[in-house]
């Protein structure tokens, strides 16, 4: 799950800049910015946003158009030459940012090296410009898209630059978020492409709609041009309202806010507590929701340390363990001796909840009672989301005692129901297979026991 941003006005990069700046959350491993004047001008580091662009790198990247990208990897590994965006100078020059996970990346890159492309990295995107590079020496733009989309499976939003063009794309399934916003100054018109509204929001772009599933936008000179070229349903990932979304954000016309406080009134509570405390920050919304429901005060019992990532997206469980002893501390005097009533997003493989658990227990709470807004996850996610084996999955080795491996007096999942009817979505309208085992797109079993076996060698090192 990482984020991506494209924008088209005299003021590319920086906006680009600011936009990725605004959707950080979603990938802190590396970040990039490409624009062209007529020359390709790119830089991509390791590290956050504010720390590889400063002013003068900035003005380096002139262009009346720009891509960003803000990465978290779960393909590939977490060097620099998986740091997008990836750039091709043929046939005629392509950049290219992309959010999500192309399953059926091994087969197509044995095609691409039969065909003596020299593929020089483990990222599925550079598979994917090289297939966009094949269908543009024999189509127009949109066949070369649509011609891509045909061959790659998987989740994708992207954006890409050819010379004199901005472009933006999204799956068949539109599982991956990505929106499209605009605005005039003088007598220019604007166009930008964000993972999330936050990213126009910062430049002032109005929101003007999410691209639909299998849709693409051609933007050339003071034009957007659409076209509906290979939609196949709707299966947007659940996740993006549990978590992954900033909650000032609108995904697919729902208010990321508005949806987890309903996630927190959705769940039916059987214990009693005397507190109820989020862990922060994703979780603040919905504890607040399940607060007004219960009649139960929330009090701010975990402090985070703003200057420490998002634990869940590091890449490796020795990264996370440590992020959460170094991100969160305890206020004693508001869980000592009282009946905790612990909310968070999801419970994932257990090993965070288990420490915050401890951590509760340790300074007094007289009780811990875990509260998970997502229902329990049980299966791998195979289309951009950092859970892959179902080894890892707390929920999916035995749900009857996910309290007692953690640690908890009890836990409380959310419901698929409750969690459709948070959203504001139909429920075939939403990816549910991490929860449900029913996966949108066909997934070989040869091809899932490659991706598990691949990511569990990337956490070993053994490659």
């Amino acid at each position: 799950m990482c984020g991506i941003l494209g924008t088209s006005s005299n003021n590319s990069a920086y906006e680009c800049y600011r936009g990725l700046l605004a959707i950080q959350h979603r990938g802190q491993d590396s970040a990039g910015i490409l624009s062209f004047d007529g020359i390709v001008h790119q830089k991509k580091e390791k590290g956050l946003v504010l720390n590889i662009f400063n002013k003068e790198e900035l003005s380096k990247l002139e262009g009346s158009k720009a891509i960003g990208h803000v990465r978290y990897p779960t393909a590939g590994t977490n060097t620099l030459c998986e740091a997008q965006p990836f750039f091709l100078s043929y046939p005629y020059g392509i950049g290219l940012a992309h959010n999500g996970n192309i399953t059926n990346y091994q087969d197509l890159k044995l095609e691409l090296e039969e065909k003596h492309r020299c593929i020089h990295s483990k990222s599925d995107t550079e598979v994917m410009i090289n297939i966009l590079s094949e269908e543009l020496m024999k189509n127009d733009t949109f066949e070369a898209i649509k011609g891509t989309m045909e061959r790659i499976d998987g989740s994708y939003s992207a954006v890409m630059m050819l010379p004199k063009k901005l472009i933006a794309f999204r799956d068949p399934y539109g599982n991956r978020p990505l929106v499209f916003g605009e605005k005039t100054n003088l007598d220019e018109t604007a166009f930008s492409f964000s993972s999330e509204s936050v990213g126009l929001d910062v430049n002032g772009y109005s929101l003007v709609r999410d691209l639909l599933p299998g849709e693409a936008i051609v933007v050339e000179e003071n034009n957007a041009e659409k076209r509906l070229l290979c939609p196949k349903g709707r299966a947007h990932c659940m996740f993006e309202w549990v978590y992954f979304s900033r909650p000032d954000s609108v995904i697919e016309g729902k208010s990321v806010y508005e949806a987890r406080m309903e996630l927190g009134k959705n769940i039916e509570f059987e214990g009693e507590g005397d507190v109820v405390i989020p862990v922060p920050d994703t979780a603040r919304t919905a504890a607040l929701g399940f607060s007004e429901k219960y009649g139960i005060k929330q009090r701010e019992g975990l402090i985070k340390n703003r200057y420490i990532g998002r634990t869940f997206i590091m890449p490796t469980q020795v990264s996370r363990d440590v992020a959460v002893r170094d991100k969160l501390n305890v206020i004693k005097g508001e869980i000592r001796g009282k009946r905790v009533i612990l909310v968070d997003d999801s419970i994932v493989r257990g090993t965070t909840s288990k420490r915050i658990v401890t951590m509760l227990k340790d300074n007094g709470a007289k009780e811990v009672h875990m509260i998970s807004t997502c229902p329990p996850i049980k299966h791998p996610c195979y289309y951009g989301i950092d859970m892959p084996t179902e080894k890892e999955l707390i929920a999916a080795r035995n749900t009857d005692h996910v309290a007692e491996m953690i640690g908890a007096d009890s836990v409380t999942y959310q419901t698929i129901k409750g969690l459709v009817k948070a959203i504001g979505l139909k429920k075939d309208e939403l990816c549910l297979a991490c929860l449900n085992g029913d996966y949108p797109t066909h997934i070989p079993e040869e091809t899932r026991s490659s991706l598990t076996k691949t990511r569990e060698c990337e956490r070993t090192g053994d490659m």
